[in-house]
Parts: C-alpha cells; sequence; structure tokens
C-alpha cells in the first residue's frame, strides 16, 4: 500500500497521512497481517482495520474523543480497538482501548 491509497479513502489529508504511517511501523513487525483503511462517513473517522484488530490515528497535540471512543466501541464490538497516538517525530504508542474507557470526571 502507498500513501495515496490512503489519501484516496480519507477525505482528511492528514488522518490519511496518520493512518499510513501506522500501516508503515505495523508492517515491520507483521509482514504476513492485511491491513485495510477504512474511512467511516457516520463518525468521519479513519480507522486501519486488521483482522481482529481496529487502529485509530490520532496526532499527540489532538484530545482524545471519548464519545468517538465509545461510538466506535459499539459499532466494532467484536473487535479489540487500539489507539495510535503519533508525535512529531514519527513515534507511535498504541494503547488497547477495554470497555468502559471512559474521561476522567472531576
Amino acid at each position: 500500500m502507498e500513501l495515496s491509497d490512503f489519501q484516496t479513502v480519507c477525505p482528511d489529508a492528514l488522518s490519511g497521512v496518520l493512518g499510513f504511517q501506522i500501516y508503515t511501523d505495523l508492517r515491520k513487525d507483521n509482514q504476513s497481517e492485511d491491513f485495510q483503511p477504512e474511512y467511516d462517513k457516520e463518525l468521519k473517522v479513519l480507522i486501519l482495520m486488521q483482522a481482529e484488530k481496529v487502529f485509530l490515528p490520532v496526532l499527540h497535540t489532538k484530545e482524545i474523543d471519548f464519545r468517538l471512543l465509545q461510538k466506535l466501541q459499539n459499532k466494532l464490538k467484536d473487535r479489540k480497538i487500539f489507539l495510535a497516538i503519533v508525535d512529531n517525530t514519527a513515534n507511535i504508542l498504541y494503547y488497547e482501548v477495554s470497555e468502559g474507557f471512559c474521561e476522567k470526571s472531576n
């Protein structure tokens, strides 16, 4: 897959680039795995799908949208969801989102 494949799927250029960075990173360790970028028009989000896993690209300077995560969990109940936070040096932190994941209340 190329960057253009992600840019074609996603109307948001930044999300397309982040998705491609995550794809490139994951392919280093999982050469045999098949990853597919998908844009959810209802949630307006790019996700990277793999058999039983879903990766959600997030730029490190953006706030995490907990409502979006909950909607994604409800929609993709049978898959594990990973938040893939990309920083400005192209480091990527992966966090598995568990059921009941929510924003800290004051």
